[in-house]
């Protein structure tokens, strides 16, 4: 009985392996503060190092720039996914956008090739001047060549009550939770569904200052 005991775990080790479940997610917290949640996000083997993905990063890119990036993305919301009326808001609700572009600045400092950064934004509104509900905003994001990917999870997604004590969940790419579609233009570039990808460096979103000597920031 005990000969066949030790064989149980060996042999359940060895399923993992063969089954593809030996992936492990390795995470790294950036900002966490009452409102904003920042994480760096990458995947490994089981037993060994993160998994090369080849992103840009780290990279110096101001909050003013990412505010105005941020600031121009927009989603087309939906009731549900067999409604046809639209509503078109920002992506990121103007009351976190700051405070998120002020996180994402230290996030993609940070970032190494393989690691993508998760955003989890929680928006306060008041209401009956008592009680406040809460709001969700969640993406991740990653830089590829010369553009800035987004890809979100939820837009103004309300927070339950009964969910005050909970983990948050968390956004992955192309995993769609609610009825929404990113605007793709002249600008942003739709990725998937809910994604956009932009060149972070356009002038449109003013000058990029050029890296100087002793440590670099772009504007």
């Amino acid at each position: 009985m005990l000969k066949k005991r030790a064989l149980v775990v060996p042999l359940l080790l060895a399923s993992l392996l063969v089954g593809g479940c030996a992936n492990r997610t390795v995470q790294q917290n950036v900002v966490e503060q009452y409102g904003l949640t920042i994480k760096l996000r990458s995947q490994a083997d089981w037993m060994g190092p993160p998994k090369a993905r080849g992103f840009k990063q780290p990279a110096q890119i101001a909050a003013p720039r990412l505010a105005r990036i941020l600031g121009g993305i927009e989603v087309d919301d939906r009731e549900n996914e067999k409604s046809n009326v639209r509503e078109r808001r920002p992506a990121v609700p103007n009351k976190v956008l700051l405070k998120v572009s002020e996180g994402l600045e230290q996030a993609f400092a940070k970032a190494s090739p393989d690691q993508e950064i998760v955003v989890l934004a929680v928006r306060k509104q008041g209401q009956h001047g008592v009680f406040n509900r809460k709001f969700l905003t969640s993406f991740t994001s990653y830089i590829k060549g010369e553009q800035i990917y987004f890809f979100f999870s939820r837009v103004d997604w309300p927070l339950n009550a009964k969910r005050a004590g909970d983990r948050l969940p968390e956004p992955h790419p192309n995993d769609e939770v609610m009825p929404f579609t990113t605007v793709g233009n002249a600008t942003y570039q739709k990725a998937g569904s809910q994604g956009v990808r932009v060149d972070w460096r356009s002038p449109e979103f003013g000058e990029v200052a050029l890296p100087k000597a002793s440590g670099s920031r772009t504007d």
